[in-house]
């Protein structure tokens, strides 16, 4: 009698961006699975630029496929097109399922309508993972998504209780296909504390005795890049040594276009342009995060589960959040990071200013902050909690 094959778990994802932290989510998870007793598949938009696929233990078999995805602020006949073309995507993914015996679907997105049709084409359970802030949406698609998800899944998994409530609960949609598994923190291999970032600050011209604050993120206007723009001035004028590095790039499109250039042009507008520093997309991330003395994460909308937050508690920083979205259930505030309002740059100058000035709290954030995610956001939790949903699923 022949052994039986390992489950094959096929990930896909319409969004291949090296800036994106739902698409290295699925990078990671398509390396780590091998360790839980099943192999990978991975099918995507396009080829990973400025990111390696994962190794795992074999070369994990991949494809490129054209996978739309709805967008926001488009017409109802666009709209249209797009679900003509999720179809089309939908049957060439299901040909895929089948040559490779997949034992079941990872969709990553709520966009990614394609993969769940075709996993119900396919015969195959499909877990649908969100990780979606939908509040600036319009409502036709913000209604639709998550029931044409409920519809078509297997298991729901939401990176955050935040994302059960926005996404499903706002909009009349309760399943008891859903469960949350908040995301793993990063790969405490590269993400430590003992990273040293005084390269990055020479090549970034900060003195080694400048307090030095760093905002990570992709320039869109969500995540609230302005607010700390517009908090420097109450900064400079007290610590006109202080430097602040904003590292991210600008997206595709003349919408973003425009806002990252608007960012570009205020620090000048309000006369703080020699304390700010753009960096462009980066792809030394620890490095850059250790240099600084306290990171920022600005959003203006729900972030769903941020992992540049963990990222930062990781290396043992103090970190400053939003009050919204996922970072409330990573951050215990005044304990492992602090918490301010959204959009209100003197509530995020003060906070800024109370770490410039006590650094014994700064330290005792950074020792709790790490504390917390090698105890409440392991690797282990989260693939053991995965791997028990594709097991039933599968096994079913």
């Amino acid at each position: 009698m022949s052994a039986p094959m390992t489950p094959k778990i096929l990930y896909t994802s319409a969004d291949a961006s090296p800036q994106s932290g739902a698409f290295r989510c699925l990078l990671d998870m398509g390396g780590e699975i091998h360790n839980w007793g099943y192999r990978s598949v991975l099918v995507l938009s396009e080829a990973p630029t400025g990111l390696s696929l994962p190794g795992g233990v074999a070369p994990i078999p991949s494809y490129v496929l054209p996978l739309p995805r709805p967008r926001r602020g488009r017409s109802a006949g666009q709209y249209g097109r797009d679900v003509v073309q999720s179809a089309r995507s939908a049957f060439r993914l299901a040909r895929i399922i089948r040559r490779e015996r997949v034992a079941l679907v990872h969709v990553n997105e709520i966009l990614d309508v394609y993969g769940g049709i075709a996993a119900r084409m396919a015969r195959v359970p499909c877990v649908w993972h969100i990780r979606a802030d939908v509040s600036s949406w319009p409502s036709p698609l913000r209604m639709a998504l998550p029931r044409i998800v409920a519809a078509l899944s297997s298991e729901i998994v939401a990176v955050s209780d935040s994302v059960r409530e926005q996404v499903f609960r706002q909009q009349g949609v309760e399943t008891s296909k859903l469960s949350v598994i908040h995301d793993a923190g990063p790969d405490p291999s590269t993400f430590h504390d003992g990273l040293d970032g005084t390269s990055v600050r020479a090549e970034l011209g900060v003195e080694a005795d400048a307090f030095l604050v760093v905002l990570v993120s992709k320039l869109v206007e969500p995540k609230g890049h302005e607010f700390l723009i517009r908090a420097i001035p109450r900064i400079l004028r007290a610590y006109p040594k202080t430097r602040f590095a904003i590292v991210g790039g600008e997206l595709e499109g003349a919408h973003h276009r425009r806002y990252a250039e608007r960012l570009r042009r205020l620090p000048a507008e309000l006369n703080v342009q020699d304390g700010v520093i753009f960096t462009g997309f980066r792809d030394d991330i620890p490095q850059v995060m250790a240099a600084a003395d306290v990171i920022t994460h600005c959003s203006t909308h729900p972030d769903p589960f941020p992992g540049v937050v963990l990222q930062g508690m990781s290396l043992g920083k103090a970190v400053i959040a939003t009050n919204i979205g996922g970072a409330r259930e990573q951050i215990d505030d005044g304990v492992s990071g602090v918490l301010v309002p959204p959009g209100d740059p003197v509530a995020l100058a003060d906070a800024i200013l109370s770490l410039l000035e006590d650094p014994t709290k700064r330290a005792s954030l950074g020792r709790a902050a790490v504390g917390r995610v090698t105890t409440a956001f392991t690797s282990e939790s989260f693939y053991r909690q995965l791997s028990d949903v594709y097991r039933r699923l599968i096994n079913a």
